[in-house]
């Protein structure tokens, strides 16, 4: 598995909450739950410190072949919340949380899991399959939220390319109606991951008050990963 990446903040004013990672056959895309940056979170180490944490964890847990990503994703949880030491609050209502994207190569297969609403898409051979679990909750302090993930497995022979990407990248083909998710794939594959990006800057550019578009924020976080399969 070949896989290019970007990423982007979608403000100066914060930093960026989205958080991608890849080894060895495995790749996994966040984007932590955007919240006013004054709201108190009960944590004093801040998101982008918790994404990257379950990110990073998540990521040296999959490359553990013994378990499925569901269970990689709980001990991810189990983990950061451990990191945090004791001095944060996780019970807060507005503790850290993100949606997640996994992907990993198994033997045979190519398993895979994604939570909330960011988007994996997965092309059998011209075959397109857009995966999002809205309505599944973040990952944030409970590792029971990973037995809501939406998992399953592909033969690794049917799959042509995948792409894992947050809601601030997906915001041409499901938000604004400027592309579809073939549409999508080809970008990533003839101009790369970050033109991918730049090609949702340019359509917010040109609606910067949000009255084609209506938006809760200009510009979100957005991150691309794309894989490719020899």
């Amino acid at each position: 598995m070949r896989v290019t990446w970007a990423t982007d903040q979608g403000s100066p004013a914060r930093p960026n909450e989205d958080f991608v990672a890849t080894a060895l056959g495995a790749a996994v895309v966040l984007d932590g739950m955007s919240i006013p940056m004054d709201l108190e979170t009960g944590c004093v180490h801040g998101r982008p410190w918790y994404v990257g944490q379950l990110a990073t964890r998540l990521l040296a847990a999959l490359l553990d072949h013994g378990q499925g990503p569901a269970a990689a994703l709980a001990q991810a949880i189990t983990e950061t919340a451990a990191a945090h030491g004791g001095r944060c609050d996780l019970s807060h209502p507005w503790t850290p949380a993100t949606t997640v994207v996994a992907l990993r190569v198994r033997d045979e297969a190519a398993e895979y899991l994604v939570l909330s609403d960011s988007t994996l898409l997965l092309d059998q051979g011209g075959e397109i399959t857009a995966l999002t679990a809205e309505g599944s909750g973040f990952a944030a302090a409970d590792p029971r939220v990973a037995g809501r993930a939406l998992t399953g497995s592909v033969p690794l022979g049917d799959l042509r390319r995948a792409a894992l990407l947050t809601d601030g990248a997906t915001r041409l083909a499901d938000r604004f109606g400027l592309a579809d998710w073939p549409g999508t794939l080809a970008t990533l594959a003839e101009r790369g991951p970050a033109a991918l990006i730049e090609q949702v800057r340019e359509a917010e550019r040109s609606d910067p008050h949000g009255r084609r578009w209506p938006r809760n924020k200009r510009h979100d976080d957005a991150t691309a990963a794309y894989c490719e399969f020899s």
